[in-house]
C-alpha cells in the first residue's frame, strides 16, 4: 500500500520539481507558475490572466492535472484525463504584430522536439500545422492563440502531451494516438517532462521574438512528417489528393496536386495522411 501511495504522489505535478528542470536564466524570466487540479482550459485561464499583465518582460505558465473543456485546433475537444499527461499554457505580451507570428506553432513543435530528444533518444515528428507524432501516431498537439491591441500582442501557447495515458483509458480520439509510456514501454516522470516542455517554450519566446520562423524553418523540414508524402488534403470545401513538397518561408504548406501548387495557411486545411 505504501508503494502505491508513493507512486501516485511522484506522478502529481509539483511546482518545485518542475522548476528544478529549468535553467537559472529561465527561472528569472518566468514570473509565475500555477498548477490547477482541474480547470476548464489552461489556454482560457492564461488569456484571462494575460489581459491584466502590463510588463512585456513577464511570462507565466499554467499547468493542469485535468481539463474539462480542453480544446485543440478548430475548437475540437482535447481529451484531458487526470494525472496522466501534460496540459500546459505559456503566455506573454509581445511588441510583435500578428503578421510576425506566422510559423509560431511550427516553431513551438520544433523547440519541443529538440528539447525532449536527449531524454527520449528519439525526435518527435511534426505533422503540419500543430501535431506531434511518434511512429505515425499522435502524441501531442499545440494551440497558439493571440489577441492584439494598439500597444501589444498577447500570445498564449498551449501544449498537450500524452505521457502516461494507456490504451485502457476511456477516451474518444478521432485518430491513432500513443503516449510516451505506451511507445517507449516505460513510465516517465511528469515533472521532468513538464520542466523540459516549459524550458523549450521559454527558449522559443526568446528565439522567435528575435529571429522569427526563419530560425526554425530548416529544423522543421527535418522533422516534417508529411514532406514528400502523398496525402489527402481538405481545403476550400473539397478533399484533394497530392504530394506535400514542404513549407514556405511563412510556414504555409506547399501542396502539389496534379502539377498545380497550393500554398495553404494555418486554419484553412485538415490533412490526413493516406
Amino acid at each position: 500500500m505504501l508503494q502505491i501511495k508513493m507512486t501516485e504522489k511522484r506522478q502529481l505535478l509539483n511546482k518545485k520539481e518542475i522548476l528544478k528542470n529549468l535553467s537559472d536564466l529561465d527561472k528569472e524570466s518566468l514570473v509565475d507558475l500555477t498548477i490547477f487540479e482541474v480547470i476548464g482550459s489552461t489556454n482560457d485561464e492564461a488569456k484571462r490572466k494575460l489581459d491584466k499583465v502590463q510588463n512585456f518582460k513577464d511570462s507565466f505558465a499554467i499547468f493542469a492535472e485535468q481539463q474539462d473543456a480542453g480544446r485543440g485546433r478548430s475548437g475540437k475537444k482535447w481529451e484531458s484525463p487526470a494525472n496522466l499527461n501534460i496540459y500546459l499554457s505559456f503566455a506573454w505580451n509581445s511588441s510583435l504584430k500578428p503578421i510576425d507570428l506566422e510559423g509560431l506553432s511550427l516553431s513551438t513543435a520544433v523547440a519541443i522536439s529538440q528539447n525532449l530528444e536527449p531524454l527520449l533518444d528519439e525526435e518527435l515528428k511534426i505533422k503540419w500545422p500543430n501535431d506531434l507524432f511518434l511512429s505515425k501516431k499522435k502524441v501531442g498537439g499545440i494551440l497558439v492563440e493571440t489577441f492584439s491591441s494598439q500597444k501589444r500582442t498577447g500570445i498564449v501557447v498551449g501544449v498537450g502531451l500524452n505521457v502516461l495515458m494507456s490504451a485502457q483509458e476511456q477516451i474518444s480520439i478521432d485518430q491513432e494516438w500513443t503516449s510516451l509510456s505506451l511507445y517507449f514501454g516505460k513510465d516517465f516522470d511528469r515533472n521532468l517532462i513538464a520542466g523540459l516542455l516549459l524550458g523549450s517554450l521559454l527558449s522559443l519566446r526568446s528565439n522567435f521574438e528575435a529571429k522569427g520562423f526563419s530560425f526554425y524553418k530548416k529544423d522543421f523540414e527535418k522533422l516534417n512528417l508529411l514532406k514528400n508524402k502523398e496525402c489527402l488534403v481538405k481545403f476550400e470545401g473539397q478533399t484533394k489528393k497530392g504530394f506535400v513538397d514542404g513549407i514556405t518561408e511563412n510556414g504555409e504548406l506547399i501542396f502539389r496536386e496534379n502539377g498545380k501548387i497550393h500554398n495553404l495557411r494555418i486554419g484553412e486545411v485538415s490533412l490526413k495522411k493516406i
